[in-house]
């Protein structure tokens, strides 16, 4: 018996009628969905989608920056992986590092000045890309989404 048939056959049935198996098969296929959209886009600067997350926390920072390990614990990562992360962002001018004023072992990451404009238009080009790719092709309206990326922070806010 095939119980999943298809996505459209699962969208109207009430939670209890789904299995958790059901249910995991189709995050992890709208995760990989999702993802193939925002890496598609990025490739057009050479970014990954990794890249992409790991630009975006720092440019929040704002100039003053941010530690490694606080970009660490934001990527839900490791050190090795943001470290080589960050020295290959750096290499392409895309970030800085500089020593903490207050203590020379730490050491903060921005963005420089001149890669500023071009986060804002991926940031902008992503987000038109996405509306594209997911309300218009896939169906998904603005207050769906809003109510699936709630939930997500509701979920990632628990653990």
């Amino acid at each position: 018996m095939n119980v999943m048939s298809s996505s459209s056959d699962f969208a109207k049935k009430d939670i209890s009628q789904i299995t958790t198996y059901q249910s995991g098969i189709a995050q992890a296929a709208a995760h990989r969905a999702t993802n193939r959209i925002v890496s598609d886009y990025l490739l057009e600067y050479g970014l990954t989608a990794m890249h992409w997350f790991t630009i975006g926390i720092i440019y929040d920072a704002g100039e003053k920056g941010i530690r490694i390990s606080d970009l660490t614990k934001k990527l839900q990562t490791t050190i090795p992986f943001v470290t080589n992360t960050i020295t290959l962002l750096e290499s392409k001018g895309f970030v800085r590092k500089v020593a903490h004023a207050g203590d020379s072992r730490i050491k903060l990451v921005s963005i420089t000045p001149d890669f500023i404009p071009t986060v804002e238009e991926i940031e902008n080009g992503l987000r038109e890309h996405m509306r594209k790719a997911l309300y218009a092709e896939s169906g998904v309206t603005r207050d769906e989404l809003q109510d699936y990326i709630h939930v997500l922070y509701k979920i990632i806010s628990r653990s």
